[in-house]
């Protein structure tokens, strides 16, 4: 299968900020981990109701080329959506490529 690493995603991980003025930190500040190019494949999405709202349920796989160090609790950041990643897999054992799978949900 030919894969067209014609998109640019971002790996991020959250991390504690560094703010004196507010107690306990700064909360969360996003660290760029990576900027890989990717194959995104967009996969049929879901809609549920959760509280009395609707949400919207975005599923979508990055494909991008091997690399070590990207963990199920890192998101990626493509264009202007942040996916959680539910799992992220070597393809055929290789280390080729990685497959990335994401969701982002919408109310």
């Amino acid at each position: 299968m030919a894969y067209h690493f014609n998109s640019r995603i971002e790996i991020i991980k959250e991390v504690e900020g560094d703010d004196d003025f507010l107690p306990g930190g700064g909360g969360t500040v996003d660290k760029t981990i990576a900027k890989p190019w990717a194959d995104v494949r967009t996969i049929k999405g879901s809609e549920y109701a959760d509280l009395g709202t609707t949400v919207n349920e975005y599923p979508i796989r990055f494909i991008i080329r091997y690399r070590e160090g990207i963990e199920n609790a890192h998101f990626v950041k493509y264009g202007k959506r942040k996916y959680n990643i539910k799992s992220v897999t070597n393809d055929n054992g290789r280390n080729q490529t990685l497959t990335i799978f994401a969701i982002s949900k919408f109310m």
